[in-house]
């Protein structure tokens, strides 16, 4: 394409002579009179350069200019003078002109103006087009680099959970067994000694209480073991729907009696994971029995399967370089009393329990958060108080 030039002056046979000139060596030119017809013309021909005069019948040439260059500074602008005077040419390139001539000037010294000012607008807007680049690929470089910096620490601070969780089941295995040898001899005695007492005995009150207690230590022991339990149960193809299913028929009478609405929405035909569906009943009780304690007067769970497609891990530990692939997302919202955002962080860690009663262990979540992660999976959890909680699972598809 030939360069686009607009010649600007309210003298006609000037603009006519310039014009043919630049025509003659292949420019494609526009002309325009006065200065409000300069300033359509820019928007109407958008020229990479204009041969502007300096003194106009009713907008001044500078006055042109500054409006040209708040336009489009791509716009290069050649002032043409009759003032050959060394003021009037710093005024001019210090109010955004690229460069000037002065009148009288020769053919060839116009077209040299002409080619030179072309030749650095060029060159000048590939730089600026060059900087750009540069300015996005640095960004892109440290949007890049904290990116990777997030998942280094996410990872950390993944496998560090996942060493303290293995360490700290080590212990509690031998701490269960130790525990229930003396908790079976107080159980026992205990017993002996409600057998022996009268009905009305006030000892008995004393003694039930220590049942009880007995009871709840029995409760953590075997949520003791079951966290502690280093062997891993087979894996088979399995649709997670039955699993699930089994759970809720097993909690239907609990639901019902206190007063929870239960909502199910399963996609049809969802494909199999490689999964143990003792575990994975496991997992669906722990957080529904969850849910169930977070609404003491009664509320509704909506529990949701569906196939996903997402890295690996999804948002949780992101491994962008890695393709996509296909989950079986499972989801369990609740409306009950919420978690705050300080003990969100918390939920997962062994022991941790927001329950004022014996029936928090503390454990659960950590189970639910060590079988997930076992089959491959990611956990999310979503909660504000007073609106519920949502716990979100994914499962790789077999």
């Amino acid at each position: 394409m030939h360069e686009r030039l607009l010649v600007v002056d309210d003298e006609p046979d000037i603009v006519k002579v310039l014009s043919k000139i630049l025509e003659i060596n292949g420019y494609e030119v526009s002309s325009a009179y006065s200065g409000l017809e300069a300033l359509q013309a820019i928007k109407d021909v958008n020229p990479e350069l204009v041969l502007l005069d300096y003194m106009m019948p009713d907008i001044n040439g500078l006055d042109v200019l500054r409006g040209i260059k708040s336009y489009s500074d791509d716009i290069y602008v050649v002032m043409v003078t009759g003032r050959g005077s060394e003021e009037v040419a710093a005024t001019v390139m210090k109010s955004g002109a690229n460069d000037y001539i002065i009148k009288p000037f020769e053919k060839d010294q116009i077209l040299t103006v002409v080619k030179d000012t072309l030749k650095i607008r060029t060159a000048e807007i590939k730089a600026k087009r060059l900087q750009e680049e540069l300015r996005v690929l640095n960004q892109e470089l440290e949007n890049k680099v904290e990116e990777r910096t997030r998942d280094l620490v996410m990872t950390q601070e993944r496998l560090v959970h996942q060493q303290n969780l293995a360490s700290l089941g080590e212990m509690s295995g031998g701490m269960a067994h130790e525990i229930r040898n003396p908790l079976n001899s107080i159980s026992l005695y205990a017993q002996i000694i409600l057998d022996e007492l009268m009905e009305d005995d006030p000892k008995k009150e004393y003694l039930n209480k220590i049942m009880n207690d007995v009871d709840r230590i029995n409760a953590i022991v075997t949520n003791l073991n079951l966290f502690s339990r280093r062997i891993k149960r087979e894996k088979e193809p399995l649709p997670l729907k039955m699993p699930l299913d089994a759970v809720l028929r097993t909690l239907s009478t609990q639901f019902d009696n206190n007063g929870i609405e239960m909502r199910v929405h399963f996609e049809e035909g969802l494909p199999e994971v490689l999964a143990s569906n003792e575990e994975m009943e496991e997992v669906f009780s722990h957080l529904l029995v969850n849910a169930m304690h977070a609404m003491p007067v009664g509320g509704s769970i909506d529990v949701s399967m569906r196939l996903i497609t997402a890295h690996p891990h999804n948002e949780l530990f992101p491994d962008r370089d890695e393709p996509k692939r296909e989950y079986i997302e499972v989801a369990v919202q609740d409306t009950g009393i919420g978690i705050s955002k300080e003990d969100l962080n918390k939920i997962f860690i062994p022991f941790f329990t927001t329950k004022t009663d014996w029936q928090g262990t503390g454990l659960g979540l950590s189970v639910v958060h060590r079988v997930v992660d076992d089959h491959g999976g990611a956990i999310d959890v979503e909660s504000e108080p007073g609106k519920g909680t949502t716990f979100t699972l994914r499962f790789p598809v077999l």
